[in-house]
C-alpha cells in the first residue's frame, strides 16, 4: 500500500490578499466545498487509509492542519522548522516514511490544487504507482494542456512505456521552462508536451537514493535526520539541521538530472489556482466575461474578476480588472498584471507593513 505525502507550507503570495501569512491558500474555502487542504485530504483518503496520509507543513500551521484535518492522526503532522523548499520537504517526509513504512511508495501533491473527476485521479497516481514499481524510477504526473499556458512548467514525452490495459505512460525526454506565448502555442500544435503538475510517485529507497547521488549535502543532513525519528532527540536534531538544508526545488535539484523519469498523463480537469485569473477557470464567468464573488453590481464592466467579502462593491465601465476586497484591503489590478503581486508584497515587507501580509 501506499503512502501519501501532502506538502502544505507554502505562503500562496500570488495569491494575495486573500491568501495571507497567518491562512495561506490552501487553507481558505474557495468552493464552498472545504479547504484545499481538505479537499486534497479527501482525495487522499479514497487511495489510503488516514495512518497513510501525512501533512508537511511549517510551525505556524500545525494548529491550522488539525482544525482542517480532525481524522488526520496528529502524529502524521511533519512540521518544517522552516520553509526550505520542496526537494527538502520531500526528503524530510521520505525519512520519516522510512523509518514508519520501510520501503513504501511515496506519493506527493501539493495542497492547492483543484480537481474534478476525482475516481479518474486516484486510477491514475495507481497507475503511477504501478509504474514506479516495474521501473525503479521517478514517475511525475503530466496534465495534457487544453491552452497555450505559459505560468507552467512542461514535459516532453519520449517513448511510451508498455503497462497493458490500456494504460499510457512515457519516458522523460526532457523538462521545459515556462515557455513564452509563441512556445506555448507551438507546444500545444506539435503535440508531445504535458504540463508539469508537481505530482510525484517513487519509492522511498528510490528517492533516497537520488538525494545521495545528486544533492549530497541534503541527503547527509537527512541521514541525521532519519537517525533521530523515534528518539526523544528528534525534535532538537530537526532544528539544529533542517534549517542549513539547501533551499531548492526537487525539480532543479533532482527531477532534471536523473535519468529514469517518468510520466503518467492525467486526463482529469486540474488546476494548480497559481494566480487570481485561475478563478475564471474555476467559476466560468458570465454573459459579460465577469467572475462575480459576493456582493457585486458591475454595470458595462467585461473581462473582470470581482472577489469581496462583505460590503458591496460596485463597478461602471471597468474592463480587464482583478477587484478584490478583504477585511482590511482592497486590491485592484490589471488582470496581465498580477504575477506583480510579489511585488507588491516585498514593498510592503519593506515599509514593515507585517500586519497586511
Amino acid at each position: 500500500m501506499e503512502s501519501i505525502v501532502i506538502m502544505a507550507g507554502g505562503r500562496g503570495e500570488r495569491f494575495w490578499p486573500k491568501s495571507r501569512a497567518g491562512k495561506p491558500k490552501q487553507f481558505t474555502d474557495l468552493t464552498g466545498k472545504g479547504s484545499m487542504l481538505f479537499l486534497t485530504y479527501q482525495r487522499a483518503a479514497k487511495m489510503v487509509d488516514p495512518d497513510r496520509i501525512f501533512v508537511v507543513t511549517g510551525q505556524d500551521y500545525r494548529d491550522i492542519t488539525r482544525q482542517n484535518l480532525p481524522d488526520l492522526p496528529e502524529q502524521n503532522i511533519i512540521v518544517e522548522p522552516e520553509g526550505r523548499n520542496t526537494a527538502p520537504c520531500i526528503g524530510l517526509a521520505a525519512v520519516i516514511l522510512e523509518h514508519r513504512f520501510p520501503g513504501v511508495t511515496m506519493v506527493v501533491v501539493p495542497a492547492d490544487h483543484l480537481i474534478k473527476e476525482e475516481d479518474l485521479f486516484v486510477n491514475t497516481l495507481k497507475t503511477a504507482a504501478e509504474l514506479a514499481g516495474k521501473t525503479g524510477g521517478l514517475v511525475t504526473l503530466g496534465i495534457r494542456p487544453t491552452r497555450p499556458e505559459t505560468g507552467y512548467g512542461y514535459l516532453r514525452t519520449g517513448e511510451e512505456v508498455p503497462l497493458g490495459q490500456g494504460k499510457a505512460a512515457y519516458k522523460v525526454s526532457s523538462f521545459v521552462e515556462k515557455p513564452d506565448l509563441q512556445k506555448a502555442e507551438q507546444f500545444l500544435s506539435e503535440g508531445g508536451y504535458l504540463w508539469n503538475a508537481g505530482i510525484f510517485i517513487w519509492q522511498v529507497p528510490v528517492i533516497l537514493n537520488a538525494f545521495k547521488n545528486h544533492l549530497p549535502d541534503i541527503y547527509e543532513g537527512l541521514l541525521k535526520i532519519g537517525a533521530s525519528v523515534g528518539t526523544p532527540e528528534n525534535m532538537q536534531v530537526l532544528a539544529d539541521v533542517y534549517p542549513s538544508l539547501q533551499n531548492i526545488s526537487v525539480d532543479f535539484g533532482i527531477m532534471e538530472k536523473v535519468d529514469q523519469v517518468y510520466t503518467v498523463p492525467g486526463e482529469f480537469s486540474w488546476d494548480d489556482v497559481g494566480s487570481w485569473r485561475a478563478l475564471e477557470r474555476v467559476f466560468g464567468t458570465d454573459i459579460n466575461g465577469n467572475v462575480l464573488l459576493g456582493n457585486v453590481q458591475a454595470l458595462d464592466s467585461t473581462n473582470c474578476i470581482f472577489d469581496t467579502c462583505g460590503r458591496m462593491v460596485a463597478a461602471i465601465g471597468l474592463e480587464d480588472l482583478v477587484v478584490v476586497e478583504t477585511e482590511d484591503i482592497t486590491f485592484i489590478c490589471p488582470k496581465d498584471k498580477t504575477d506583480r503581486v510579489r511585488e507588491l508584497i516585498a514593498s510592503l515587507r519593506s515599509q514593515k507593513m507585517e500586519k497586511y501580509l
